[in-house]
């Protein structure tokens, strides 16, 4: 989703496929969310708390929960990298979204002066040259 999110900034500057992406995206988060908090309560209610409730808390709590599973540090291990790379992928693509923000803000503020100035000089008597 975060490629499909740099690809409507950059090469389309499609706003409208943008926000599809973002409504899709708020959706996986969600799910995310949700499941994030069915194991905090899993790990709670096996009486394992996490006063931090950081997210490396939360695989050191599940390895205590645990404790015999031998494919299970592989795993939390693979999870926070691969959680990693969304992170840095998804700054990448906020730092591009306020690239392109900044670029249509100054497309539009350089249209608003060209406007303002057309009207002055019309008023100031300028547009009667052009009839």
């Amino acid at each position: 989703m975060i490629s499909r999110e740099l690809e409507a900034i950059v090469l389309n500057g499609d706003m409208d496929e943008l926000a599809g992406i973002l409504e899709q995206k708020d959706e996986v988060i969600s799910q995310l969310q949700l499941l994030a908090d069915g194991w905090r309560d899993v790990l709670e209610d096996s009486g394992i708390p996490n006063p931090n409730n950081s997210p490396d808390g939360f695989g050191m709590r599940l390895l205590e929960l645990y404790p015999d599973d031998t494919e299970l540090p592989a795993l939390i291990e693979e999870s926070r990298e691969v959680a990693q790379s969304i992170i840095t992928a998804e700054d990448n693509a906020i730092s591009e979204l306020e690239k392109h923000s900044a670029g249509i803000r100054s497309q539009m503020l350089t249209r608003a002066n060209a406007k303002n100035a057309a009207a002055s000089y019309a008023k100031m008597g300028g547009g009667s040259y052009f009839y």
